[in-house]
């Protein structure tokens, strides 16, 4: 197995969003107030909304530079700005020379962070939300979408339909020869791995021959049992853009911006590979692991260290939320008296998940 350096672009802007669904990490997590969170950053998302649980820290932690910069942006933003003039420097609504309003908190940011927010002064000008590479495909593949489906057919699909009434209209309209080309147009290795990922990381066995089937069983799951209403995933994918400010991350609304703001050094922002960074941490120190998306770029022997790890820095009942994307990986059979999966909890969360984008969600407990 190729190390996580050799599989991703580091110092590519890969997201600028979380696509994980924050309310199943809250589900699987239970955060309470006081409690010690580990977080995968990617863009920051979910670990600025988890504040809202008022936890004691969060060390969010992400090998790649720029998934780093991006959060450091975001707070920056956060503790300068209020509530409409930020919306409006991330690209979320129309405003004037965002370069102006980088400039004034551009202090407030590390040597990193700054030179690299320098040298992608054009994003920051068109507005950084919804501009990385990843977030980049996605409006492309909602404009293909919309024109081979045609819009009457993606805005229907949003109407709010009572279970049976949507699960009819998704397979007689979206259960087609049609989405499936579009599945297969975009969802493959060859393209995705443009998008960050190379090829060779897409080799896999969840019972699809592909990743494109793979991905649209999990779009068909979503648009047929899981409610349509404040799914804005689903509507990123489909129209490429949030369909207000009523159905975002927790940290981009109104009325959650003071509580997330006055919370924001709260916040520890780690550049390492996970299973570097947690042997530096003491015994007993973390009540809540959010674990996306990393172990399957790790060989088994690696996922037991790792989760080897999670056992010595977590306390007693300590919480975990884990996702794959593709590869299978569990919790090494070993550990599991120790690791234990919540199997009521992880058959919800991974059915009410909004984000078809992963293949497992599952909640643990740390029993010690």
């Amino acid at each position: 197995m190729k190390h996580e350096k050799d599989q991703v672009k580091l110092l590519k802007l890969i997201f600028t969003l979380n696509w994980e669904d924050p309310e199943m990490d809250r589900m699987a997590l239970g955060i309470k107030p006081g409690d010690t969170l580990m977080t995968i950053t990617s863009g920051g998302c979910n670990t600025l909304g988890f504040l809202l649980q008022d936890p004691s820290e969060i060390h969010t932690v992400d090998i790649n530079p720029s998934q780093s910069y991006v959060i450091e942006l975001k707070i920056a933003a956060m503790k300068c700005l209020e509530y409409k003039e930020f919306i409006g420097f991330t690209g979320l609504c129309p405003i004037e020379d965002r370069l102006a309003i980088y400039n004034r908190f551009r202090n407030r940011l590390s040597n990193g962070a700054a030179a690299f927010w320098d040298n992608n002064a054009a994003v920051i000008k068109k507005g950084f939300l919804l501009n990385g590479r990843y977030e980049t495909f996605v409006k492309l593949v909602s404009g293909f979408v919309r024109m081979i489906e045609g819009n009457r057919r993606v805005n229907d699909l949003f109407i709010e339909r009572d279970p049976e009434d949507q699960k009819s209209f998704a397979h007689r309209e979206w259960d087609t020869a049609r989405t499936r080309f579009i599945f297969n147009a975009f969802f493959n290795k060859f393209i995705l791995a443009r998008r960050g990922l190379k090829a060779d990381y897409f080799t896999f066995d969840d019972g699809s021959n592909t990743f494109a089937e793979s991905f649209f069983r999990r779009f068909r799951k979503v648009i047929m049992d899981v409610p349509v209403k404040n799914n804005y995933f689903l509507h990123l994918y489909l129209k490429g853009y949030y369909r207000s400010l009523q159905e975002v991350p927790d940290y981009l609304m109104e009325g959650n911006f003071i509580t997330i703001k006055s919370r924001l050094d709260r916040i520890k922002i780690v550049t390492m590979d996970a299973q570097n960074w947690l042997p530096q941490i003491p015994s007993d120190f973390i009540d809540c692991f959010a674990l996306s998306n990393i172990c399957e770029l790790m060989s088994l022997d690696d996922t037991f260290k790792l989760f080897s790890e999670v056992i010595r820095t977590a306390r007693n009942e300590s919480r975990i939320s884990f996702r794959n994307l593709i590869i299978p990986r569990e919790v090494p059979e070993s550990l599991h008296n120790i690791i234990v999966k919540d199997i009521e909890l992880t058959n919800k969360i991974f059915n009410a998940d909004r984000s078809f984008v992963y293949s497992k969600v599952a909640a643990y407990r740390v029993m010690k």
